[in-house]
């Protein structure tokens, strides 16, 4: 009898176990996730740029869940479409702003980016995805990787070294244009670049669908190099161009063109010579005592489980400021407020991240320079599908 007692006994205790357990369950899949606005063109001429992104946040969403969340509660990475338009960004973050945020992420262009800006100068903290942006010191307005003057930089220092000195421009008409142009203006102003001119500006339209009267005029020029420097379906059109009228130099655009996807939509017309910078992340071999090897280890296995066996700039652009701020919450909890992230990333000295070191207390709101850029060439029979081709801070190889 005290047996049978016995047996009751324990079946009531594993039962009882068990209901515990299906109730910390329960409550754990109850847990509200914090959720995270960010505005994106999933639609557009930029949406190549976004739905990368886009991506990429939902890889960093799982992962942070699967390493413990914000303290326990799952974040949530809320993604809308703006279109690729300027209004359609702001009236977005407007109906955001009407929630009280502390932190929005977006957008990848420039333009859409800066009319956001303009709507947050006392918060709340707003994270651009884009690198084409230069926010003011200790403001609410970050912007991710290096500033586009060093992205070009690199690129410029690379060609001089090899002896080639006489660029051509060819931009959008558009704020992302015009900032590029003045990124590759004050990068030439560098005592460094003396010897290196511009000798033709070409600018157009995003929705053109022909650039071959600026091509022939680039061609007439004698330019050495072209800087190309449109996004997504605006840098098809000037590769088009440039191939219609039989141009032959060495091309640089932004990184966030060498999407393997996109590149091969234009393979027809691509040029021999495709060039563009790259950070910390295209460099995977490191040893374990380095501080980057992790984040970027963690980087590719998390792209790499969504199906992106070939990680580039546009994943690295979304990722990095994702990163940060779940840090920011994981450090701060989830009633942080935007004063208190936007503290939290000014003080960053030496946060590793995938695309390197970020360094916010030199009053750059990028918080990279240009000491850790690569420069990349396309290359379709690589496994990475592009090879760097200089040293850190641009100098070949």
């Amino acid at each position: 009898m005290n047996m049978l007692r016995l047996v009751r006994q324990a079946f009531a205790a594993i039962a009882l176990l068990a209901l515990g357990a299906s109730a910390a369950t329960s409550v754990s899949a109850q847990t509200k996730p914090y959720t995270i606005n960010v505005i994106l063109p999933l639609t557009g001429p930029g949406a190549s740029l976004g739905k990368d992104e886009a991506t990429a946040l939902d890889a960093l969403e799982k992962f942070v869940n699967r390493t413990g969340g914000i303290n326990g509660a799952p974040v949530h990475f809320e993604v809308v479409d703006d279109q690729t338009q300027p209004a359609v960004a702001v009236q977005l973050l407007q109906q955001i702003l009407t929630t009280h945020p502390a932190v929005v992420l977006g957008s990848a262009l420039a333009a859409q980016s800066q009319a956001m800006a303009a709507l947050v100068p006392n918060g709340p903290v707003l994270y651009a995805l884009t690198p084409n942006l230069l926010p003011t010191p200790g403001g609410y307005v970050f912007s991710t990787s290096a500033n586009t003057r060093d992205l070009t930089g690199v690129g410029v220092t690379y060609f001089r070294l090899r002896g080639l000195t006489k660029f051509a421009t060819l931009v959008t008409n558009d704020a992302s244009g015009q900032n590029n142009l003045e990124a590759i203006e004050a990068a030439l102003a560098l005592p460094a670049n003396k010897d290196v001119k511009i000798v033709d500006r070409e600018v157009f339209s995003f929705g053109d669908v022909s650039v071959d009267a600026q091509a022939a005029k680039m061609k007439a020029s004698g330019a050495q190099v072209i800087f190309a420097v449109a996004n997504g379906t605006g840098f098809g059109t000037s590769l088009h161009g440039l191939y219609d009228v039989g141009i032959d130099a060495p091309v640089f655009t932004s990184a966030a063109n060498f999407s393997p996807q996109l590149l091969n939509s234009f393979k027809t017309f691509l040029p021999k010579e495709l060039i563009g910078s790259g950070a910390s992340f295209f460099n995977r071999d490191r040893a374990a005592s380095d501080p980057l090897k992790k984040p970027i280890d963690d980087f590719y296995a998390a792209l790499n489980a969504e199906g992106v066996i070939v990680p580039v700039a546009t994943h690295a652009f979304a990722w990095d400021p994702g990163w940060l701020v779940v840090n920011a919450l994981r450090s701060i909890g989830t009633n942080a407020t935007a004063e208190q992230i936007r503290a939290y990333i000014l003080r960053q000295k030496a946060f590793p991240g995938v695309q390197g070191i970020f360094n916010f207390t030199t009053n750059d709101m990028h918080g990279l320079d240009v000491s850790g850029l690569l420069v990349l060439r396309s290359d379709p029979n690589s496994p990475g599908r592009s090879i760097v081709v200089s040293k850190q801070g641009g100098a070949p190889k």
